[in-house]
């Protein structure tokens, strides 16, 4: 068994995608992260916890601190390009933030530069639970007996169709054909080649695909997944397949769209939901059978006909 560490935007090597899968850290549970930040991963400017009268200067903080939320700065005015950067935690639920010069007001979402480096990542990148400490070993899905490919019937796929309904995702498919969702990386080959396998059932109308992007493999691609994926939510529902498909042509997000306001954000939102239904890699296909019983599975399985069969009309 091997121990890795891991970033939510960081792919295994690909030696270790063996199992029709780009595979993808998850949270081993729902334990909080400790409130005290020991950094693990070194770094030039680790977060700080904010003290009461740091909080005191600010309203946006008091205002924030007053809902429970614990609050650390990250980085510094010279890495934020003259921002401070905050991340707040409360309970299980976090997000980062940057505060105005006069620090009267917050702006929500990512930072990155003018080479689409991802700022935010880099300095929340040394709190626990951000970067998850996960064992995995090739082949296996994390449970004991279960290989990946497998149904998964632990607890958080219970209301998995439920959460993927509140994710964002493009439409591919007529409305009235049996809706399967389908957890991509736009650049991961595996979720490439799902999209080639169930196309066909979308184009005799029995199958309609909600296409949830999210981005797990841009240490592999040299960071191309995460402008790919905001470039897909940058679009309406029913273009964002045209959009993939340019991506797939490409390899790489195309240079002519511009990137919608709210793609970082909606990004973020999709890894957390995915995260929620226990994603361990992409594709991740999940759907709701005739019986009523939600499934999330790693990958597709070898009889297509069965699958598309079982998935409620």
């Amino acid at each position: 068994m091997r121990r890795i560490l891991l970033t939510t935007s960081l792919f295994l090597m690909p030696q270790l995608a063996s199992a029709g899968q780009c595979p993808a850290p998850a949270p081993q549970d729902n334990t909080p992260s400790p409130a005290v930040i020991v950094p693990d991963v070194p770094g030039p400017v680790p977060p700080r916890p904010l003290s009461e009268v740091d909080i005191s200067q600010s309203p946006a903080l008091q205002r924030i601190s007053s809902r429970g939320a614990s609050l650390w700065e990250i980085g510094d005015v010279t890495t934020n390009h003259g921002l401070r950067g905050i991340f707040a935690r409360n309970g299980q639920s976090f997000r980062t933030f940057y505060l105005t010069p006069d620090l009267q007001a917050e702006v929500g979402g990512v930072m990155w530069d003018a080479n689409g480096h991802n700022i935010t990542r880099d300095t929340v990148a040394m709190i626990p639970g951000v970067i998850p400490t996960v064992k995995w070993t090739p082949g296996q899905s994390g449970k004991p007996d279960q290989t990946i490919g497998q149904t998964e019937g632990h607890e958080a796929s219970s209301d998995a169709t439920k959460i993927m309904a509140t994710a964002a995702y493009g439409i591919f498919g007529t409305e009235k054909a049996p809706r399967l969702y389908l957890v991509v990386d736009p650049l991961c080959p595996y979720s490439i080649r799902a999209l080639q396998s169930l196309e066909p059932y979308v184009d005799k109308g029995a199958l309609q695909l909600a296409i949830v992007p999210i981005a797990i493999n841009d240490y592999e691609n040299n960071n191309n997944s995460t402008p790919a994926a905001q470039a897909m939510l940058s679009v309406g529902q029913k273009q964002m397949i045209d959009v993939w498909r340019q991506i797939i042509t490409l390899n790489h997000a195309p240079a002519d769209r511009a990137r919608g306001a709210t793609s970082g954000m909606q990004l973020q939102l999709n890894l957390q939901k995915a995260h929620m239904i226990g994603l361990r890699g992409t594709p991740t296909i999940v759907w709701r059978d005739r019986n009523g019983k939600a499934h999330v599975q790693s990958g597709l399985p070898d009889n297509l006909d069965s699958l598309i069969v079982d998935i409620a009309p």
